[in-house]
């Protein structure tokens, strides 16, 4: 397999930047979702060393997945849609900022 196939294989477009559909959706809202879904498991279940741990995945991964968006959004096949998600990753990054400090907080005050 040569380079130039393994790279349309992956959803990239001839400038080398991936597809921003793979980027929001596979890399962005599935795994963000996923790790939402299990700190607050783990949060229901009182396992505050895991809940804590996921909270660092999570704010390390917000800060991965908001310039990985942002650098795909010129991909989309309509400029609203690369506005769009830019704008929207911005607002889930800020929204899990902001839960993870309450809820910490929280976990800190019991």
């Amino acid at each position: 397999m040569t380079a130039a196939t393994s790279t349309s294989s992956l959803g990239a477009n001839p400038g080398g930047h991936t597809r921003l559909w793979r980027v929001f959706w596979l890399l962005g809202v599935i795994p963000s979702n996923v790790l939402w879904a299990v700190a607050l498991w783990a949060l229901a279940r009182q396992q505050v060393a895991l809940v804590l741990g996921l909270f660092a995945v999570l704010l390390l991964y917000t800060g991965w997945i908001i310039p990985a968006v942002w650098r795909a959004a010129p991909t989309a096949r309509t400029p609203g849609l690369g506005v769009a998600a830019r704008g929207l990753t911005v607002g889930w990054g800020l929204n899990t900022v902001l839960v993870i400090f309450f809820l910490t907080l929280e976990l800190v005050n019991q």
